[in-house]
């Protein structure tokens, strides 16, 4: 069959084997960031374009290569939602988060769109998790996210991981670095690709985030942020490390870890899986102490991080950890003749009222052996057999798809009987 339309590039279909391990890891997900205090919020897919350029920085490859950009029937310019720290900053000044108890701890699960090269788990449109805390400059808090980011993985089964920790200090004592920084790469400006020449005179540690294997060789050298921290930053990044000890997370100090954005100040990380070549880091973040004020608020510290889900995904099938099989048909009714259809769709109707997951062949095939076939391929755990005999006698045949064994129960007694057998399952 000829295929008409195909999907747009950098997409996916997402199909229901994929969500299944899709769910899995989101109730993981949603189960420890409310253990850790955090509450969901959703953003609009789309904003004014103002709000990245502001957030993120016009010299970002989000803004400056990225971004989704249309211009509406109002005539604003907006932009579908590349990343979400900036959208929850928003959120959170327009609705006056700042009133209740702070810190206010926010996750979200949320679509985002960049225009970019497709790669193994990078799609364009692509879909991040993440925190915010918002209104807490303690380190602890600092550590407690990465904590909790490492426990994460760690739930999924992923074991390789390295945490990569920076810090990128803050207006002050950036503003020092920035000049040696420039300096060193005006002497080896002849080596730096035409992007990190184009970045190093309007911000100069952008360059510093450069990709480009001939541009790294030359950076190693490059003078550190850390040596240049004012002594505020020092005692915050000591402090971090400290506390990270104490949570027994092994960390790497990265000196060349600045993150792609605009907004960070202080404490940037990354947490890196050596499974997945060259990019490896299946997330990252850090602190935004000057974000808030960027878009309107008062000064208020935050820090956060966000991942995305199909990098997960991948990161998972690299590491070879499979996520278990969720078994979604609880029972799959089987009738064998007209009459006993009929009162097998009051069976499935019956059973989906008590809340057990049911089905039945729509295609009313007459035939036991390929209802049965059609039974173990959906998936189901049980079949219940219904036919002439059944009938006379008000009965049903349960049959345990899993090892063939079956039983005759009074048909009143079905659903009693599987509520029982499902308990403290996911199928009912």
């Amino acid at each position: 069959m000829k295929v008409k339309y195909r999907r747009p590039r950098g997409t996916m279909d997402y199909l229901p084997d994929y969500l299944d391990r899709w769910s899995y890891i989101e109730e993981i997900w949603r189960t420890l960031t409310r253990t850790y205090g955090f509450r969901e919020i959703r953003t609009p897919v789309f904003e004014l374009t103002d709000l990245f350029v502001r957030g993120a920085g016009e010299t970002s490859d989000i803004v400056s290569k990225e971004m989704y950009t249309f211009t509406d029937r109002g005539g604003r310019s907006i932009s579908l939602r590349p990343e979400g720290t900036a959208a929850v900053a928003r959120a959170y000044l327009e609705n006056h988060l700042y009133t209740g108890p702070q810190p206010t701890k926010l996750f979200y699960v949320m679509p985002m769109f960049r225009y970019e090269r497709p790669q193994a788990g990078r799609y364009r449109q692509h879909t991040q998790y993440g925190v915010e805390v918002i209104g807490s400059a303690d380190p602890w808090t600092d550590a407690e996210v990465i904590h909790l980011t490492t426990v994460f993985y760690e739930r999924l089964g992923i074991q390789e991981i390295e945490v990569h920790l920076n810090s990128v200090g803050d207006k002050q004592c950036r503003s020092h670095y920035n000049e040696i920084l420039l300096n060193y790469l005006r002497s080896i400006s002849e080596h730096l690709c035409t992007d990190c020449r184009n970045r190093m005179e309007r911000n100069p540690l952008r360059v510093l985030d450069c990709k480009q294997q001939g541009c790294q060789s030359y950076l190693v050298q490059a003078p550190k942020m850390v040596d240049h921290l004012c002594l505020p930053c020092e005692e915050h990044f000591s402090k971090v490390r400290r506390y990270l000890e104490q949570f027994g997370i092994t960390y790497i100090i990265n000196p060349r870890l600045v993150r792609g954005l605009d907004y960070y100040t202080r404490t940037a990380f990354e947490v890196i899986s050596k499974r997945l070549g060259a990019q490896d880091a299946i997330a990252g973040g850090g602190r935004y102490d000057r974000l808030l004020e960027v878009l309107g608020g008062n000064p208020t510290p935050a820090i956060g991080f966000g991942a995305g889900m199909e990098r997960l995904i991948y990161a998972l099938e690299r590491h070879g950890i499979e996520v278990p099989q969720r078994q979604h048909l609880a029972v799959f009714v089987i009738s064998v003749g007209e009459a006993a259809r009929q009162e097998a769709e009051q069976i499935v109707t019956r059973l989906r009222a008590a809340g057990i997951a049911s089905d039945l062949d729509h295609i009313a095939s007459t035939k036991l052996k390929n209802q049965l076939t059609k039974a173990i391929r959906l998936g189901a755990r049980y079949a219940a057999i219904i036919g002439d005999d059944e009938l006379a006698q008000d009965t049903v045949v349960l049959r345990d798809l899993a090892d063939a064994s079956q039983e005759s129960l009074a048909r009143g007694s079905l659903v009693e009987v599987l509520r029982q057998r499902l308990d403290n399952s996911n199928l009912c």
